[in-house]
């Protein structure tokens, strides 16, 4: 199983409403304008940060291919770099979000992200592995 990640609408609109909901709590609760300008200056480093490598996948280490054969998985960078890992596990599934936990990292799939079925299809993987292993 091959799948290209895309970018996914779903996880940016979600990214940003959580860093606008921080960046309010921020000038809202914080009584210093010393506190609240080094805290959203923080934030908005943190941002420039966090959505070209997760969510807009322009970052040369960002996953943009994910392939699934038997008891390997594979990661493609942006650098065209690829991984193979023998030792993954999902941790977190639903119908509309993916986590597969791999080594150190976490890769992150939103039904958006992948081309249409292709969510279901990873989720019956897991759940096969799963009912195979207990």
């Amino acid at each position: 199983m091959n799948n290209k990640l895309e970018t996914s609408a779903i996880y940016l609109t979600l990214s940003l409403a959580t860093y606008l909901l921080v960046l309010f709590a921020t000038w809202y609760y914080f009584y210093n304008i010393w506190l609240s300008l080094g805290m959203s200056t923080l934030l908005s480093l943190w941002l420039v940060y966090f959505l070209p490598r997760a969510v807009w996948l322009s970052h040369p280490r960002s996953v943009v291919k994910i392939s699934l054969d038997k008891n390997r998985l594979t990661l493609e960078r942006k650098d065209h770099s690829t991984q193979q890992y023998t030792a993954f596990y999902p941790a977190y599934q639903s119908r509309f979000l993916l986590i597969i936990n791999v080594g150190k990292e976490s890769v992150v799939i939103f039904k958006d992200a992948l081309a249409s079925q292709s969510l279901s299809q990873f989720n019956r993987y897991f759940n096969t592995q799963k009912d195979v292993n207990t």
